[in-house]
């Protein structure tokens, strides 16, 4: 196997087709298997995350089409051969351009496994394509090409070596092995999957109390604004009142003046009419008078007398006309005085009641602004603590999530390592002494696994003690039994998951509390 395979890896060539995808994107893969053929050889075609089609290749090239807005993973396999996978995103391709000829091709070998050889570098795509805006072509990420290109390096030296006098690994063994690592990603998927899921009931309810905080400052709105339209309304309302009022007012007030005037013009008329009587007696006892002594006169003086009373009587009548014009002129000037100085007070009696009125409704609004501008600031107030506390709360589950998932990455990386060293030391010692270890560790693994909660025994003690972290509480509970003694955990997080462990094997909750029970 030539060098420059491994240190490519894959060897991605565009090509133009001669034939449009539409809206199907079709890549050429040149599948090849090293020092073998394609019998028992899968092609697995993964979309956003399910299984989509698989290929048992008779031949060295496939063409399948893969749609836009998705994300794909290929994976080439065989029993006894190294696994590879290769990733495509066919993310962010404009809608008008995706007619156009955007098909590419690419090539991968897979090679004979070897014991000894690590291959974890293949657990992880080696190649990863993407559509490039700038470029306006698919393209590989040469910054994960880089990124993995020493893995691949030393892991060509190292095949290399073995090669050439090392076993090939047992196919039924890579088969188990591939299997467990299989079931180890799915159940790490899984969990991540119920982490993914939490967050997105985590973000289900703070968008769900967002929008009842909405609903209530909407209902306080419309609160105010009901409140507010009331106090227009009881605001006009007396107002009308008020108009109502002084319109009776007004029109009492004319009743009680036409009664008045209606008064004064039956006294003046009735005192009149006295007087008039009263000079009527007085001029028919003089006329009398006078006609007794006009009897006693003689003809000439009677005639003398009668022309002189003929000229006081209408001396008399001119006075009596005189002075009934001047009482009625100074009756009328008075009612007039009466009048301008009963508008006047009237006037005087609106102005201070629209003042009064006017005072009544600015000290009412300014009230009623006081009370919705602190009702306003109280809201606000409130919003703005809900507000931070929703980013506090927010910022703490992300801290917590960073530090859940920096310990992960620690611990996968001390076993890793711890993985390391021990492949390390089993490559030291001889074949003989490795098989023995091997089989005595399985064997001892075998009998522990056997060994049941019941056949252990019954229980000696029971010890619990608990351990406060920062971001979770663990709750360790040690049961010795007669042959055999657990150590159990029980692990719950701030953020709400809960996790139960026996031995550092997943147990259920109910698994938990039957057998850690006094």
């Amino acid at each position: 196997m030539p060098k420059n395979s491994f240190r490519l890896l894959l060897i991605l060539l565009f090509f133009v087709s001669a034939e449009a995808a539409g809206q199907n994107l079709a890549i050429l893969i040149k599948f090849n298997v090293d020092g073998g053929n394609f019998n028992e050889t899968k092609v697995t075609v993964t979309e956003n995350g399910k299984e989509k089609e698989v290929f048992s290749p008779a031949k060295s090239k496939m063409i399948p089409e893969l749609e836009f807005d998705k994300n794909y993973l290929i994976t080439f396999s065989k029993p006894g051969y190294i696994t590879k996978r290769v990733e495509i995103s066919t993310q962010k391709v404009p809608e008008d351009i995706r007619e156009a000829d955007l098909d590419f091709d690419f090539a991968v070998e897979i090679f004979e496994q070897y014991e000894g050889v690590n291959t974890v570098i293949f657990n992880q795509p080696v190649a990863k394509w993407f559509y490039d805006t700038q470029e306006d072509e698919f393209t590989y990420d040469t910054d994960y090409t880089k990124s993995i290109r020493s893995a691949l390096i030393n892991f060509e030296k190292e095949y290399e070596e073995v090669k050439k006098s090392g076993p090939k690994i047992d196919a039924a063994a890579l088969a188990a092995k591939q299997a467990e690592e299989t079931r180890l990603a799915d159940e790490a998927k899984a969990k991540a999957e119920e982490e993914k899921r939490k967050v997105a009931e985590a973000k289900t309810a703070e968008e769900e109390r967002k929008r009842l905080v909405e609903e209530k400052r909407l209902a306080d709105e419309k609160l105010q604004k009901e409140e507010a339209e009331r106090a227009q309304q009881l605001a006009n309302d007396e107002k009308a009142a008020a108009a109502a009022k002084l319109e009776e007012e007004e029109q009492r007030q004319a009743q009680l003046k036409a009664d008045e005037d209606e008064r004064k013009n039956l006294k003046a008329k009735t005192e009149e009419e006295k007087r008039l009587a009263k000079v009527k007696a007085e001029e028919e006892k003089r006329l009398s008078d006078l006609k007794a002594e006009e009897e006693g006169r003689n003809t000439a003086d009677l005639k003398a007398d009668k022309e002189r009373k003929a000229a006081i009587k209408a001396k008399l009548e001119d006075a009596e006309r005189a002075r009934k014009k001047a009482e009625l002129e100074a009756e009328m000037k008075q009612s007039k005085l009466e009048a301008a100085e009963e508008a006047k007070r009237r006037e005087q009696l609106e102005k201070e009641e629209i003042e009064r009125r006017q005072k009544e409704a600015d000290l009412r609004r300014a009230e009623e602004e006081r009370m919705a501008a602190e009702q306003a600031a109280e809201t606000e107030k409130r919003q703005i603590a809900e507000t931070a506390k929703a980013e506090a709360d927010a910022r703490k589950q992300a801290s917590e999530n960073a530090a859940f998932e920096e310990d992960r990455k620690k611990k996968a990386k001390a076993a890793f390592e711890a993985q390391q060293r021990a492949q390390a030391q089993a490559e030291s010692v001889s074949e003989a002494q490795k098989r023995d270890r091997s089989e005595a560790m399985a064997k001892m693994e075998e009998e522990r696994k056997s060994l049941s909660i019941k056949d252990a025994g019954d229980v000696v003690s029971r010890t619990e003690e608990v351990i406060e972290e920062v971001n979770r509480t663990i709750t360790q509970v040690t049961v010795s039994r007669e042959r055999m003694t657990y150590v159990y955990k029980k692990v719950a997080y701030n953020w709400g998951g809960v996790y139960y462990f026996r031995d550092d094997d997943s147990i259920t909750n109910g698994v938990f509390k039957l057998e850690t029970a006094d």
